[in-house]
């Protein structure tokens, strides 16, 4: 198992702690609304499928905006090869004083905006609309995501590859998709546990605060490879043939 493989793992983990981080996790139910042009837990929920469908559109959208931020980075990484270690040195201070601020020992102002989407009653849902509701959430939320997606950002860049940094935005994007596509299948059942899940938030805070702070210092060690070593401790022997 490769280096790469071990940064799919961390982009996708980094997805679901975006997903359930406070100023994503208790909006949920009122993106899902906003999209279907209706109340998620009235009386009257809209149809299932339309919900999905339009959640669907609204990940494709985020999911296209991350894939080009992965993009840049890479092609960022790949042309300034030489002052690479340097930027990946940097990145690594910059993402402990991150991983201190989601964890609440010092405050940065910017990342604690938070954007809220106003219901309107009677707005006609337009799969359109989902698609650049999408794109707007993406670079909309960066402030409040930021520390999160600094990390996929950072080993992007790291990796002088366009393809490779393309990928772990994508599989980032799906780790922010997946928990996302199956709230809006579920619709109030799963909204109902998404308010239960909001009393954790301080400790979902911490173990983010924590992740970015690791990553940050193992990179600005350069021991991000240590991780190597750890999930093959803990990966069956056939996967690691095949990796």
């Amino acid at each position: 198992m490769g280096i790469e493989n071990i940064t799919i793992f961390a982009a996708f983990f980094a997805g679901l702690l975006s997903f359930v981080s406070p100023c994503v996790l208790p909006l949920i139910p009122v993106y899902l609304g906003y999209l279907s042009g209706s109340t998620i837990t009235g009386p009257e929920p809209p149809p299932r499928k339309l919900v999905f469908t339009h959640a669907l559109l609204f990940v494709g959208g985020f999911t296209l905006v991350f894939v080009i931020f992965g993009a840049f980075a890479g092609l960022l990484g790949s042309v300034l090869f030489t002052l690479t270690d340097y930027m990946v040195w940097i990145g690594g201070i910059i993402l402990i004083i991150f991983g201190l601020h989601v964890m609440g020992i010092i405050t940065i102002p910017i990342f604690n905006q938070q954007k809220k989407l106003e219901y309107g009653h009677g707005q006609t849902p337009s799969y359109v609309r989902s698609g650049i509701i999408g794109m707007t959430f993406a670079a909309g939320w960066t402030p409040c995501i930021g520390p999160i997606l600094g990390v996929i950002l950072t080993l992007g860049l790291s990796s002088q590859n366009v393809g490779l940094a393309t990928l772990y935005l994508f599989v980032y994007s799906m780790g922010l998709a997946v928990p996302f596509l199956v709230t809006a299948w579920m619709l109030s059942a799963a909204t109902s546990r998404l308010k239960k899940i909001n009393r954790y938030l301080p400790v979902i805070e911490r173990v983010s605060g924590a992740f970015i702070i690791i990553v940050g210092v193992l990179l600005l060690t350069g021991t991000f490879t240590w991780l190597n070593t750890v999930f093959n401790q803990f990966t069956p022997e056939w996967l690691l043939e095949y990796s």
